[in-house]
């Protein structure tokens, strides 16, 4: 079990060379009842919960147990912190935490200057709206790595002890990915459901998008990677099923089943129909009459 310590440490011109330097790690087991933050730590790290604080430098903690509070940014917003949850404090961005007192909480972090933090920052990868995510078992076994180093000889192996810091980057660049791979996956689905239920509606794929809340670059780019079509070519095709469906089963004219279906003319359904039937709407009227 890992004793409660702290580190910090100098910057390092070999640990920023490959754009992380860890500067600062610990792990710190709060009681219930215990005044916090401890007193210990430079005058720059530590706060109070009434002034907060703002760091120069990326932070990443993994509450293990227990919960509390985390506050961030200039609206001040305020986000519950349960066990097993990553806490990201970005450089500039003002903060404070607390565990709940009745609980307290154990805390692993580890503090670093980096460039690569930065990138990611900007490629959307990490984001101070973001900073309190969900861990994995990944994100312990990493700290597990992190205090063993520290612990044992933490200025010489500050090296080491920077990768792990980009590790660390790399699960949450990871997660975010993934997020947004299966937010991307039920914009998609719900899409689809959508535009199968409204195709015989004078709806357009932007009204689509804005029930959706996205924009509709967004929402067009994300359909065909998901689909291998644009949404207007999907809800033309659901338009030119459902016209299959009733050219044979009804006496409808083409003009009356080009205005069920929202097709600006008849000429504009018999075109669409032609590419993707192969055949005109006459002609498969004619079939389908021929065939029942």
């Amino acid at each position: 079990m890992t004793q409660n310590y702290f580190l910090y440490l100098p910057d390092n011109r070999l640990c920023s060379a490959w754009g992380c330097t860890a500067i600062s790690s610990g792990h710190t087991k709060i009681l219930p009842h215990s005044v916090y933050p401890p007193i210990r730590h430079p005058d720059d790290h530590h706060f109070d919960w009434k002034k907060g604080r703002i760091l120069q430098a990326y932070q990443v903690i993994l509450i293990a147990e227990g919960r509390g509070l985390f506050e961030f940014g200039r609206r001040g917003t305020t986000q519950p912190v349960e066990a097993g949850s990553i806490v990201l404090l970005f450089p500039g961005v003002w903060h404070r935490f607390a565990p709940d007192p009745e609980l307290g909480w154990t805390e692993n972090w580890i503090e670093c200057r980096s460039t690569a933090f930065d990138f990611a920052r900007t490629a959307g990868l990490i984001d101070p709206a973001r900073s309190v995510l969900p861990s994995t078992p990944d994100f312990a076994a990493v700290f597990e790595k992190i205090h063993t180093l520290a612990v044992e000889e933490g200025l010489a192996n500050q090296p080491l002890l920077s990768t792990l810091g980009l590790q660390l980057l790399a699960l949450l660049s990871q997660q975010r990915e993934l997020a947004s791979a299966a937010t991307a996956d039920r914009l998609v689905e719900r899409a689809r459901v959508l535009l199968m239920e409204r195709c015989t509606q004078r709806i357009s794929v932007e009204d689509i998008a804005r029930e959706l809340g996205v924009s509709y670059s967004y929402f067009r780019r994300v359909f065909r990677e998901k689909t291998g079509v644009s949404p207007k070519q999907h809800l033309v095709s659901l338009r030119i099923r459902r016209a299959q469906d009733i050219f044979a089963n009804t006496d409808k004219s083409i003009k009356e089943v080009a205005g069920l279906l929202g097709f600006s003319s008849a000429f504009h359904l018999s075109s669409q129909f032609q590419q993707m039937v192969s055949c005109s709407p006459s002609d498969f009227k004619k079939r389908s009459a021929a065939d029942n």
